[in-house]
């Protein structure tokens, strides 16, 4: 009897750490592909050109998301770092979550009217 509670416990047990985060497919770096705001999109490219034409650098844009269902997100510069969820497609940074969808090694996040694109690298 002992034996096979042992064994369910190792079972319930890898559920659990399968379910959140673990070896998910999003696991990985990305850098930006594109940014959407209110129907005009442009592409890393083109944010980097209109950086450029006004004599600045773009500030850096990545995110990682770790295994252990931690990460970081790094937005016009600035890092957040962040907890991820693979099952709910769930980001949570600063007590907030908000949705994302993952397709072709992509990930995209829409709110507020603003949407960007990650690829993976």
């Amino acid at each position: 009897m002992k034996k096979a509670l042992v064994v369910l416990f190792v079972l319930m047990l890898a559920v659990c750490l399968t379910s959140c985060g673990g070896d998910a497919e999003e696991v990985g770096s990305y850098d930006l592909e594109s940014m959407s705001e209110g129907g005009q999109t442009m592409s890393m490219k083109d944010l980097k050109d209109l950086y450029s034409a006004m004599g600045e650098t773009l500030p850096e844009f990545g995110l990682t998301l770790n295994k252990d269902g931690t990460g970081k997100m790094v937005v016009m510069g600035e890092t957040k770092e962040i907890t991820w969820d693979a099952k709910a497609k769930t980001m949570t940074a600063d007590g907030e979550s908000i949705k994302y969808t993952f397709k072709d090694k992509k990930i995209t996040i829409s709110e507020d009217g603003q949407t960007m694109v990650f690829v993976k690298k």
